[in-house]
């Protein structure tokens, strides 16, 4: 009870800390080259238990509040590196014990290939976290190394290729372990100068983590399973290999400023594993601000 309380209130402080900033603060004088930025946003998530069963998916409103403060360093002619630190969470409504918080870091290099504005952008970078949960099963680490290209065209589209390789290893239960492979792609097309269309496609093989009722489980599902009460009912956290993921997103951005962005969009996300389609529907709001 005690971690669940300090959990949410280290939540709320972000999204405080957050809305704050929002309000119109400036970055102060001694962060010199370091650029703090906040990021909240609000979705509306249909299965955020990823059920392959109708009856069997939860709905949830969560609240996700993101700091971040980074540092980039001239190192060569086009060449940057970069180094931030970041600390990000989840707050749902009605399912409270999926709250968590993740410190992290995030570094990598920047090579711009030319000397026009919109030469293509090679980057390397890594990010790890870990993630602090109301519920022990599933806390972890997870590490993200990531390669890409960023192109514009013609200031109409800027858009990034990535591939980006995921590896969590849960500290308290294995069944919370996965690691995968993805490649996509995210882009914006603008419309006027302030406003852009954004679109993205994202494929993901590897390890893939639903939760089922457990009546409805089978002796023929194969992976891995662990009982849980996240969602106050007898379900079972269950972890199926070489499952394929592919998430589809669209929406629109706007910026207010210089400095803040807002954007709504829509995602929509299908799991494919074991014989079974585990899809899911994500209304999204969200407010960025450069302080």
């Amino acid at each position: 009870m005690m971690r669940d309380i300090r959990i949410t209130q280290t939540l709320i402080l972000i999204f405080g800390l957050s809305l704050a900033g929002m309000a119109g603060a400036q970055a102060p004088l001694w962060l010199g080259d370091w650029y703090p930025s906040i990021d909240v946003q609000v979705t509306a998530d249909n299965n955020v238990n990823r059920s392959f069963d109708g009856d069997g998916e939860k709905s949830d409103l969560i609240i996700e509040p993101a700091l971040r403060i980074e540092r980039q360093t001239p190192m060569a002619a086009g060449l940057v590196g970069y180094f931030a630190g970041t600390v990000h969470g989840e707050i749902h409504g009605r399912y409270n014990k999926l709250n968590f918080v993740a410190p992290g870091v995030d570094t990598g290099l920047r090579q711009q290939l030319g000397d026009s504005p919109s030469a293509p952008i090679l980057t390397g970078g890594i990010r790890l976290h870990y993630e602090f949960h109301n519920q022990d099963p599933r806390f972890g680490a997870e590490i993200r190394p990531r390669l890409g290209v960023s192109v514009d065209i013609g200031g109409i589209f800027v858009g990034d290729l990535f591939y980006e390789y995921d590896n969590r290893f849960a500290s308290e239960n294995p069944v919370y372990d996965r690691k995968g492979h993805a490649v996509g792609f995210e882009g914006d097309v603008f419309l006027t100068e302030q406003t852009a269309v954004t679109l993205g496609y994202v494929y993901r093989r590897g390890d893939v983590i639903v939760h089922q009722p457990r009546q409805d489980l089978g002796m023929e599902i194969r992976g891995e399973r662990f009982p849980i009460d996240t969602f106050r009912e007898r379900y079972d956290a269950v972890n199926l290999s070489d499952g394929d993921t592919h998430t589809i997103s669209l929406g629109v951005r706007h910026d207010l400023s210089l400095y803040t962005t807002v954007r709504v969009g829509f995602v929509y996300e299908e799991i494919r594993a074991d014989g079974d389609s585990y899809p899911s529907q994500q209304f999204v709001l969200g407010v960025s601000h450069l302080l």
